[in-house]
Order: structure tokens, then sequence, then C-alpha cells
């Protein structure tokens, strides 16, 4: 045998001993069996990010301030007026940014930062450009005289329970205002809210059971889940005139004065690390200061996180034959055999989708998706209200009453803020409330977040599939950052594959939409520049047009779903739905 004999068996030896390792992406052997049918279409066009002067986010600081009789020992020289100065003066000058000024004492809440009485809680901010030399001056010199009107005997104690409560209250009204406004609620970037809480850190009476195990600041930071975020940092101030001891007084009153001072910052820094933020300890001396504390930026740069595409109509992996045509993560045919409607995602109209009610009957839930209404009022399965049913308020596929079972947010296009909708993950199979995207569940060697984007399954082994099957993405930037500093990006997505859905009719028997149409999701995602773990905005675009070869003729017919930068839009974007044949 010849060399080149020899040379063409080694090469046909390897390549079989790579067919044996593994199948992906070589050869599909339903090809074997099957006529490929032309079903694939392609996203194309353009993307862009935010511009840094298209959204504006307010800026809300909330500064707390220990007015308790304690304070004249523990920062006689006033400090903390001084650092409340400093900290006005760097905040930009941006009619955005708005601060309120707390003091407490006993059962007294005070803000400084208007008439000096205790006002309704709407007037505790005030627009820092508005504050002029004079009025800051003021502001130091009625912080340092600060006097309780309160003659109750606890009138110079420490109470931090009130003032949380009242900086909870402060802050989740002044959020209810916002959203009152004209587009407010719809808002591309909502407030950012940042609490200062200053004090020696001992209340008069035993608090940790509320402050440390119960909701007093746990609270205060869950208002981040209406915003784009909200926490509480602390500040622990000891400076007192003389030293302390450091030696434990074990047989007098004396007790052990610096194991009281480390317990009390231990708790404010407990305080900082359940309401997310950050904490600081003023002791020997060191001057106060609030210029470490990071409250964001008004006008911010945004980068592309992710682009993801998504057919509803589709099953991960779209398998030739199955359709889903209602979205609801059942296929037509689990629809048959349940005997649920394939055309509307909520069968019995309760609320829940059927998707989702099987999905936790099957672990156990009381949940029946044929459970129609009853004359009597009865039958529905309980838990969503008449006014949610059929409601999907951020349009990401998933219905809000759904989203409060699953633990996502139905105002949040993505909840867990990992750039993927939430209803592109409850179809994927992984969890939209949490960060788990990064994750193999199906050990295939493929992220659950490549498995998505790919329209694949993330917990089943496919890889052989993912050369016919998998949706491809390609994507370069359109040159640099335009005028309005957007970043725009030329972008297509190929081999998204349609599935051949049902037609739907109504009571009367009336076409409501024909066979072969296709619900067509693409996100885009986007956050901060300097702040890449902050809220993503999404932008999506949906499409409806697309039409599962019927006769051999797919729509459209070229195969190419043209995308402008328009065409991404907030809230629930949607085309017209295509015309009945």
């Amino acid at each position: 045998m010849n060399r080149a004999a020899v040379a063409v068996l080694l090469g046909l030896a390897g390549l079989l001993t790579v067919v044996a390792c593994t199948d992906a992406y070589l050869y599909d052997g339903r090809r074997d069996e099957e006529v490929p049918v032309d079903r694939a279409v392609a996203l194309e066009g353009q993307v862009c990010t935010l511009g840094s002067n298209q959204v504006v986010r307010p800026i809300k600081l909330v500064v707390a301030l220990d007015a308790s009789q304690s304070m004249n020992v523990s920062d006689p020289d006033g400090t903390r007026a001084t650092a409340l100065v400093e900290l006005i003066d760097s905040l930009p000058q941006d009619d955005e940014v708005e601060l309120a000024v707390m003091v407490f004492a006993g059962s007294t809440t005070a803000y400084l930062t208007q008439s000096g009485t205790p006002p309704a809680v709407e007037d505790g901010f005030v627009r820092v450009s508005d504050l002029d030399s004079n009025e800051r001056l003021n502001l130091i010199q009625r912080l340092l005289t600060f006097r309780n009107p309160d003659t109750a005997p606890n009138r110079d104690a420490t109470d931090f329970v009130k003032p949380l409560a009242d900086i909870y209250a402060l802050i989740n009204r002044d959020i209810s205002l916002s959203r009152l406004e004209p587009g407010g609620a719809e808002a591309l970037a909502q407030a950012r809210y940042s609490v200062i809480f200053l004090s020696d850190g001992k209340p008069t009476t035993d608090q940790d059971e509320e402050l440390l195990n119960g909701d007093a600041v746990v609270r205060i930071r869950q208002l981040a889940d209406l915003v784009e975020d909200v926490r509480v940092n602390t500040v622990h101030v000891f400076q007192p005139l003389q030293p302390v001891s450091t030696v434990c007084d074990l047989t007098g009153d004396g007790g052990c004065p610096m194991l009281l001072i480390n317990q009390n910052a231990e708790r404010l820094s407990r305080m900082a690390e359940l309401g997310g933020g950050n904490f600081r300890d003023f002791r020997n001396d060191e001057p106060i200061n609030f210029l470490d504390f990071r409250f964001g930026q008004v006008r911010r740069s945004f980068v592309l996180k992710e682009l993801v595409a998504s057919n509803f109509s589709a099953p991960p992996g779209s398998p030739l034959g199955e359709a889903d045509t209602d979205g609801d993560g059942l296929t037509d045919e689990r629809e048959a055999s349940l005997r649920t409607d394939p055309a509307k995602a909520d069968t019995d109209g309760d609320g829940f989708s059927d998707g989702v009610e099987v999905h936790y009957r099957d672990l156990g839930v009381d949940f029946n998706p044929t459970g129609y209404a009853r004359p009597d009022g009865g039958g529905l399965d309980p838990g969503c209200p008449p006014a949610l049913r059929g409601v999907d308020s951020d349009c990401d596929g998933l219905l809000d009453c759904d989203e409060q079972f699953v633990g996502t947010n139905s105002e949040r296009v993505d909840s867990d803020r990992d750039g993927v909708p939430d209803g592109v993950e409850w179809l994927g199979g992984t969890q939209g409330a949490s960060i788990d995207l990064e994750q193999d569940p199906d050990n295939d060697g493929v992220s659950s977040r490549n498995e998505l984007r790919m329209h694949t399954r993330p917990v089943e082994v496919d890889t052989a599939h993912l050369s016919t099957d998998g949706y491809r993405y390609t994507m370069r930037a359109a040159g640099p950052p335009d005028a309005l500093g957007r970043q725009c990006y030329d972008f297509r997505v190929d081999n998204v594959l349609l599935a051949p859905t049902q037609g739907d009719t109504d009571d009367a028997g009336t076409v409501v939409s024909g066979a072969g149409y296709n619900d067509l999701y693409l996100s885009a995602a986007m956050v901060p520049a300097d702040d890449p773990t902050a809220r993503t905005l999404v932008r999506h675009f949906r499409f409806r047009g697309a039409r599962y070869p019927l006769g051999g003729i797919k729509s459209p017919v070229d195969g190419v779903i043209r995308v402008t930068p328009e065409d991404f839009v907030d809230g629930c974007p949607g085309r017209p739905v295509p015309p009945t044949p």
C-alpha cells in the first residue's frame, strides 16, 4: 500500500474517531428520512444603545442624623454638620438631584430641608440646585441647634425603628407620587434612592430584633423592586473629647466601654449589609465625611448587555412539526391531550396561563387549567385578581399573575437583571428571578445563557442538533457613537425556525387568525457603563407576521425580517396582528 493510500485511511480513521466522540455540529440523521422544510427566517437590522442624554435618572438622597443627647458626647464638635455641607457642595447642581435631611431624637423626626417642623411626608425632598449659600448655612445652624420640641420623658433617647419607618414612608410615597406624573410609571430610568443613617449606634432600648432580624431596614431595601435602586448606608460616629478606657471593670459599674462601642459599630454595619449599602466608622478624631458613598450619575452612557431572539410559537429546539400556538409553554399536541385550548394561553380565564398551571400542578399545587367559572361564582383557581386576568403589563411573554406565582416582577421585562427577558427564561426552563444563566444543568458544555440565545433546551442534551436547530448571531459596531451618545450595531440572527401553528376562530366560527403565523420576539438589554450590575433597560421588538410555509411558501418570502432602531420600543410594542386569510 502506497503512502497516499495510508494517509487517506488514517484521515478516515481520524474522522470516524471524532464522529464516535460527538456528532454535534456534523450531521443530522433526520435528513435521511425527512425532506427539509424551508422554515427558517432571519432577523436583520440595527440596534442602538440609549444615548447619554436620552435617559435622565433622578438621584434622591436621605440623610438621617441622630440628634439625641448622646451625640453631644459622640460628636461634640458637630462635624456631622460640616460633612453634610461638604456632601451638598460635591453633588451635581442638577435639577434631578434631590436631598432630604432628617434629624431624629426620641420618638420625634424632623426634616430640616423644609419648614423645620415635622412636615407632611411628601415635603421631605428639596432640589440641591435650589439651595443657595444662605440656605446651606441655615441648614447647618438648624442642625447644630436642633432641640426636640417633644416634652416626653424620652425626648433625648435614641430610637432607630421610628426614623427608619419614616424613611420608608418618605421613599414609598415619593415613588408613588413620581408614578402619578405623566409618563412616570413608564420612565426609562426610575429614581435611585440612597440613605445615609448616622448615629453613635445604640438605641436606648434593645431594638436588635426589629433592626437585624425584622423588617425595619429590609423593607426599605425592598423598595428597590419599584425603582432602579434603594440602598441604606450607615455611619458610626464616636469621637468624645476624653479618651475611653480600654480596661473592663468587672467588679463595679464601669463595664467594658470599648466592647460596647464595638458592638454599636457592628450593629450599624449589619444594618448597612441588610440595606444593600456601605458602612463607615469614624473614630479617633477622623473627620466625618460622606464622600466615599456612591450615589450614581444623573446622565449615563449605556452598553449593550445582550441581544436575544426567540419564537414564542415554537418550543425550545423548534422540533419539526411541533408548535406552541398560544406561547404558553405547552405544545399544541400536549394541549390536545389535556383538553386545553392551544390557541388561548389561559383556557379557563382564571389569570394563570395553561403552562404555569400544568407545571405547578405536576409539582403538587392545586391548579386546574380547565377549571371554568361556575354559575355560583366558583370553579376558577383562586389567587389572581380579576383586574389582572389576561394582563401582561411588561409584555415579556408572562401574564402578570404568572409572574407573581413564578416570583418575577410583572413590571420588569428582566427581573433578575441578567439580560434575558422573564418570558424567554420561563419557556426555556431557567429561573427568571435568579442569576442562573452561567450554569449548565444538562452538562452538554453549553451554558443556559447560550442555549436560550440559540433557542435550544438548557435542560436537555441537544448539542447534536445545534447546527440545524440553533439560532446564529452576527453583530458588529456600526461606527463610533453618534451625536446622541448612542452606540449602534448591525446585527443578523439566522436560522430562526418557524412552527406550524394552528388557526383560531371565535365562538361564531369567524377566523381570528390564520394558521402558520408565529410570534417572534427580539430583545436588547442595556446597562449603564459605570454600573454593569444595575437594573437592565430592555427594549424589545415583537413581530407576528412571519408565517410557516403553507403550500411550500413562507412569509416573508425572502425569509428576512428587517428591523430598525426605532422598532425597539419600551413596554408593550407589538405590531398589528397579521390579517386573516
